[in-house]
């Protein structure tokens, strides 16, 4: 195709000739002539007849923890016979990005039915997604009027904020599937925790028998264990972290770590765990199994941004819930509780049977205040986060997250039993 160049001179010189023909000046059209000449010279010492080429590129790994670097690798193929030069390839990247080695913009030249291979390399970014392309290799004459492209589209890089290994806390949700697992179901069946005993029956397996009793009843007593089930759980991550500029990157990011850390101890137990982000970055995942699922909520919470959602959190919660959980499931949400409106909705989820566990990263006091007003905007804000944790502390469990403890810590002491409802 023709090049920006190419078509300038082009309009140039058909202007000029018109412009001679109306004026009926032949020294003015004939000023076209170098601009011919050079045209002609382009299609005799330019580009080949054919010209194939193919562009790739690949991201390794696609997508990350952050905890490693990053390489993009670039294929660039002549499949013509003739050689090209004046090549040009260029691969976009985001400005986050600093390439530590090789280069995204290389000129080169390839021979017949040859290719090359380009590598960058850099240190992993901060917690995002990354567009990486596209990639656009592009040959042309040494007059530069004639020009052809390929193009490979862009790919994302993610780069996913990491699950800690966490011991997680104990559910005791009113809702339990069919499936084997870990939650207590407060009936017989297979388990690890006593739940009964009775007398032998024919078949029954004799690893279960409980000699000492037998022994004292004089005939053979079985122990009857308490089933063990899974649970759908919905996590809800609460991105508005608006209260002090320089605090709230932390609160956010350790918000972010709480819900995948969650998500992954709660899927490796065998739940359906589905994801609400809300926010400015809205994002839902529906409940299901699986380490491919937890990728894609792994992927979901990769995008989180801070930030205050148009639609209140009260509203989403009660509207998604009902529409994605079963009646008396679990739902774990993960707030700094700065929006006090967040009361009314659990109020209806805890009225409507929803066991809910409420995980507040806790603010941090700034090192200093700007001004008195400052200190004491900050003081009522925190009064009034001190007030909504107590309001709903009488409805679900809710556990503070301190900075500096550990997640395991903090949900190894969230409290099992069940909040009455207070009218």
């Amino acid at each position: 195709m023709f090049t920006r160049k190419a078509s300038l001179y082009f309009g140039l010189s058909a202007f000029v000739l018109i412009l001679g023909l109306l004026l009926q000046d032949w020294q003015l059209a004939s000023m076209i002539l170098p601009l011919a000449s050079l045209f002609f010279l382009a299609n005799f010492w330019g580009l080949p007849e054919k010209v194939e080429l193919v562009a790739n590129h690949q991201i390794v790994p696609s997508d990350s923890f952050g905890d490693e670097d990053i390489s993009v690798r670039i294929t660039v193929s002549n499949k013509a016979g003739d050689q090209l030069g004046n090549v040009e390839v260029n691969e976009r990247l985001p400005s986050e990005i600093n390439v530590e080695s090789g280069a995204s913009r290389v000129l080169t030249q390839l021979g017949a039915r040859e290719h090359i291979d380009l590598v960058l390399e850099f240190h992993s970014p901060i917690r995002g997604h990354y567009r990486i392309g596209p990639l656009v290799v592009r040959v042309q004459d040494p007059f530069g009027f004639y020009l052809v492209e390929a193009k490979s589209e862009a790919e994302v890089l993610s780069i996913m904020p990491r699950p800690e290994r966490i011991r997680g806390a104990e559910l005791r949700p009113r809702h339990l599937g069919p499936w084997p697992g870990l939650i207590p179901a407060r009936t017989l069946g297979p388990g690890t925790e006593f739940y009964s005993m009775r007398d032998y029956v024919a078949g029954d397996d004799p690893k279960r028998i409980n000699w000492k009793a037998s022994a004292k009843h004089a005939h053979l007593i079985v122990n009857e264990m308490e089933a063990e089930r899974v649970t759908d759980v919905m996590i809800v991550l609460d991105t508005d972290v608006s209260f002090y500029e320089t605090s709230e990157a932390e609160l956010f990011e350790r918000g972010v770590r709480a819900a995948a850390s969650m998500a992954s101890v709660l899927l490796r137990q065998g739940n359906r765990v589905g994801m609400i982000l809300q926010g400015e970055e809205r994002g839902i995942v529906s409940p299901s199994f699986g380490k491919r699922h937890e990728r894609t909520i792994l992927f979901l919470l990769a995008a989180a941004k801070p930030g205050r959602a148009a639609l209140s959190t009260s509203y989403v919660i009660t509207l998604l819930a009902h529409l994605m959980l079963p009646a008396k499931a679990q739902i774990v949400i993960i707030s700094p509780l700065l929006d006090a409106t967040i009361v009314d909705g659990i109020r209806q989820l805890a009225a409507s049977g929803y066991s809910i566990l409420v995980l507040s990263p806790s603010p941090t006091a700034p090192n200093r205040f700007e001004s008195d007003e400052e200190e004491i905007a900050y003081r009522m804000l925190m009064l009034e986060r001190s007030n909504t944790r107590l309001a709903l502390e009488q409805v679900c469990a809710v556990t503070e997250w301190p900075a500096g403890v550990s997640l395991s810590t903090v949900l190894s002491e969230v409290k099992l039993q069940r909040p009455m409802m207070r009218v």
